[in-house]
């Protein structure tokens, strides 16, 4: 099964599973974290972690692969691993498993999954780029379960480019497989994510003129989308207030571009005519140490927001 370059590889794995001798154990895990791993140690770690006859061995083999995040140098591995999951029945070794294979899609195809800590460590391993968490949202809004849903929402609250990826998903995704309204879903990830890039995003999008029978909302069509979103957006941000990235953001955009107040001051004043008093104050003073720093003209347009 193993070619005997890999024995010595495969004998540290043993060791490091083993929990009869403690400090053997110890130095078996460290080696094998400095380890560099060529092609065939790869290979021999994905077999081991697969086929293993002991499950604590398959665990440790999965988790090196996890550690080194092998499977983003070495994609053709992720199919089998994510496959062994199927047929692996030792909860820790399973886990381990999602685990090896985080950094890749792999790890996004198993955030709706059945199992818990199969789903629990695939939100952990959800590569930061626009396709995976689009894939991500995609499952979000099929529906996944109320633990699962806290877990993405922690997720996708967590990098502020994040909120432009979500509301472009929100702009352009088609929910074929919605089964109920989107509306309070959009509302929950809208909650979460940096409120001032949110804002600009969906304010910079462009206007969908196109006429098409196609509903997203009940009885709304796709072109109205953008103002159904805004809607949505002014709702999320009554529910938990202004956060401090909206002033930072919104100053920024109103000392930079000289028309942005004027097009869009109707859409700000309905978003700010909800928040509270603390949340005014402390938009005035993000707006005033901005205006600090403006130069005459960007002074006025700090002025009137």
């Amino acid at each position: 099964m193993i070619s005997n370059g890999q024995t010595d590889l495969l004998e540290l794995i043993q060791c490091a599973s083993e929990t009869s001798e403690g400090l053997m154990r110890m130095d078996a895990v460290r080696r094998l974290k400095k380890r560099s791993l060529q092609r065939l140690d790869v290979l021999a770690l994905s077999e081991f972690a697969r086929k293993a006859e002991d499950p604590a061995w398959r665990t440790t083999a999965a988790q090196v692969l996890g550690f080194h995040r092998i499977a983003t140098s070495y994609p053709d591995l992720v199919d089998p691993l994510k496959g062994a999951i199927l047929a692996e029945r030792d909860p820790e070794a399973r886990k381990a498993l999602a685990y090896a294979v985080r950094g890749t899609d792999g790890a996004t195809e198993l955030v709706n999954h059945p199992a818990i800590d199969i789903a629990q460590e695939a939100v952990a391993g959800v590569p930061f780029t626009e396709e995976a968490w689009s894939k991500m949202l995609d499952a979000f809004y099929a529906g996944l379960s109320p633990a699962q849903k806290t877990r993405v929402l922690r997720l996708i609250g967590e990098p502020e480019d994040a909120a432009k990826w979500v509301v472009q998903y929100t702009l352009e995704s088609s929910f074929g497989d919605v089964k109920e309204d989107p509306t309070e879903q959009t509302v929950l990830l809208y909650q979460v994510i940096d409120q001032g890039n949110a804002l600009l995003t969906l304010l910079d999008a462009q206007e969908q003129l196109e006429r098409t029978h196609q509903k997203i909302w009940p009885g709304l069509a796709r072109r109205e989308r953008k103002r159904v979103l805004l809607d949505l957006f002014t709702r999320a941000v009554a529910n938990v207030g202004l956060k401090p990235e909206f002033g930072e953001r919104l100053a920024s955009r109103v000392a930079e571009d000289a028309v942005f107040l004027e097009k869009q001051g109707r859409r700000l004043r309905t978003i700010l005519r909800g928040q509270s008093a603390p949340d005014g104050e402390q938009l005035i003073i993000v707006v005033a140490h901005a205006f600090d720093e403006a130069d005459p003209k960007a002074k006025r347009r700090l002025a009137e927001l």
